[in-house]
């Protein structure tokens, strides 16, 4: 029983003389937070495979701050998806330079949002109406990305 308590404490002081900081252990790779992948639009994807990336983050923008803009609206300017679609055609009328740049683009996206809202027809923008159209402008957000 002696011997082995002198053994330990042999021990311990001989690992105090080699470590005399403590051993140090490198601290955990920080883990990144998993966040879900977004929808994407399979056509609008292939048709932006050959875009450049800086025409890639363009339209990105745009439909994020598209989505933002709804969001924020809450109905109140813009109450209809007739008046949607005015908001929508104009905005892509500034923001974009050069329209028909990518053929077949504008119908995959019209696609988008009516896939998302479920009809052409003239709505009134309730809270379902504003996040199908959110969900519709982050869908083509992320498939721009």
């Amino acid at each position: 029983m002696k011997k082995t308590f002198l053994f330990i404490a042999a021990g311990v002081l001989c690992l105090s003389f080699l470590f005399p900081e403590g051993i140090v252990f490198p601290p955990p790779a920080p883990v990144a937070p998993v966040t879900p992948a977004q929808p994407t639009d399979a056509e609008v994807v292939r048709l932006l495979r050959s875009a450049p990336a800086a025409d890639r983050r363009r339209i990105a923008g745009v439909y994020d701050a598209l989505a933002l803009i709804i969001t924020r609206d809450a109905g109140v300017r813009i109450n209809t998806t007739e008046k949607w679609a005015e908001v929508h055609a104009n905005t892509l009328q500034l923001a974009i330079d050069t329209p028909g740049k990518y053929p077949g683009l504008d119908v995959a996206i019209e696609r988008v949002f009516k896939d998302s809202v479920g009809t052409d027809d003239v709505l009134p923008t309730n809270d379902a109406t504003r996040q199908s159209l959110v969900k519709a402008c982050e869908i083509i957000a992320a498939s721009a990305k």
